[in-house]
């Protein structure tokens, strides 16, 4: 009984001994850390040249032409953040800040706004003149 176990364990160890065997030889196993697969690695490389290929704008337009296009809606709530935005960029950002009060003077000359929004629109003119 004892020789029929030592067969059936040694039989055991072989068996096992081939599974391992195989499966390193038909599977690369799991990627370390470290690793990425085959798979991500042209993913990256195909976006890199597609990247490389792109030719940069031409044309740069200032973040501030979008908040000046709020300056046209009919909500006072929305003008009155468009304008608090601009006077903000205005003061941190010197090469901005005529763009912006020619904006504001506008808006503040235009009498299609209420009274309440061009002396907004003044006020925030006085501060950022007052600060720069």
């Amino acid at each position: 009984m004892e020789r029929k176990t030592k067969k059936f364990a040694i039989i055991k160890k072989i068996k096992s001994l081939v599974t391992k065997t195989g499966r390193q030889i038909f599977w690369r196993g799991k990627p370390k850390d470290n690793e990425i697969s085959e798979l991500i690695a042209q993913k990256i490389q195909k976006n890199s040249y597609d990247l490389s290929q792109l030719h940069p704008k031409d044309a740069y337009t200032p973040p501030y032409l979008s908040l000046a296009e709020q300056l046209q809606v009919e909500d006072e709530q929305i003008a009155r953040a468009a304008i608090y935005n601009l006077a903000h960029i205005a003061v941190v950002r010197r090469q901005y800040r005529n763009d912006i009060v020619r904006l504001l003077k506008d808006y503040a000359a235009d009498d299609t706004k209420t009274q309440e929004q061009r002396d907004y629109a003044e006020k925030k003119i006085g501060d950022i003149l007052h600060r720069g």
